[in-house]
């Protein structure tokens, strides 16, 4: 059976939006506009209010960030997608932005370790394909 992922949490959602500029920007709410934060959540789905304002390409495009903000998060476990970085262009830059924006969620305790992770990942050589990754066959 695959390993599934949990669902984003609403910190991971709202560190996502904001690395993507979104509550300044199409938030209706003037706190998070005026602050560049998402601090007005839904109660029952406690997902940021911004995120209703997206349109599903929107959507989409900032839940993959939220999962790569999930993998750099826990970027010590050996479930984790993110412990090196992609040779595919767009996924590395989909990577280093989940990683960047991972940074403020880490336990004090783990942020030494993180920032070791965050300077082996900026060793890295550069990527070489562009595009984006191809997706693992089905039976992986």
């Amino acid at each position: 059976m695959p390993y599934e992922p949990p669902p984003p949490t609403c910190h991971q959602l709202a560190r996502s939006a904001e690395m993507l500029a979104v509550p300044e920007r199409i938030c209706r709410r003037r706190d998070c506009r005026r602050r560049h934060r998402c601090i007005w959540f839904f109660r029952a789905t406690q997902q940021p209010c911004c995120l209703a304002n997206l349109d599903a390409e929107q959507r989409r495009l900032l839940d993959e960030l939220a999962r790569s903000v999930a993998d750099a998060e826990h970027f010590g476990y050996l479930a984790s997608k993110i412990r090196m970085s992609s040779s595919y262009r767009e996924t590395r830059a989909l990577q280093d932005a989940g990683v960047e924006a991972a940074r403020a969620l880490v336990a004090v305790r783990k942020r030494k370790a993180y920032r070791a992770f965050e300077k082996m990942r900026a060793a890295q050589p550069a990527p070489k394909y562009e595009g984006a990754e191809p997706p693992l066959p089905k039976h992986w």
